[in-house]
């Protein structure tokens, strides 16, 4: 994604947390148990990638399915790529742009850390 577009992106959605709304589907605990689990998922990923940078991370509220998505934003140069994860830790969305480097790191990332290898 080009760098202009993701700043209003991540500037618009990085103030926005729906943990409020979120209990109205899960109690506090299972609550917790979610985002423990994407906090695991995003110092994985923090330590496991190093050419690309983790800028940023927000949550936001799945209603639909219900489930709380986080979006991580990693940056290389003056481009920007986003993904986002569930508090199951299923992949629920990838940019359309992300490099298969970067991909392949992810998925090398969540495979040894949460995949059981």
């Amino acid at each position: 994604m080009k760098k202009q577009n993701a700043d209003i992106v991540k500037t618009k959605f990085s103030i926005e947390h729906q943990y409020e709304d979120a209990l109205v589907y899960f109690s506090l605990e299972e609550l917790i148990i979610i985002l423990n689990c994407l906090d695991g998922i995003q110092a994985a990923l923090e330590h496991g990638i190093s050419d690309y940078a983790l800028d940023l991370v927000h949550d936001l509220l799945d209603d639909e399915t219900p489930q709380i998505v986080r979006t991580f934003w990693f940056s290389k140069g003056m481009a920007d790529y986003y993904l986002c994860i569930d508090g199951r830790g299923l992949i629920r969305l990838t940019d359309d742009e992300m490099p298969e480097q970067l991909l392949n790191q992810i998925l090398d990332v969540l495979m040894s850390d949460y995949g059981g290898s």
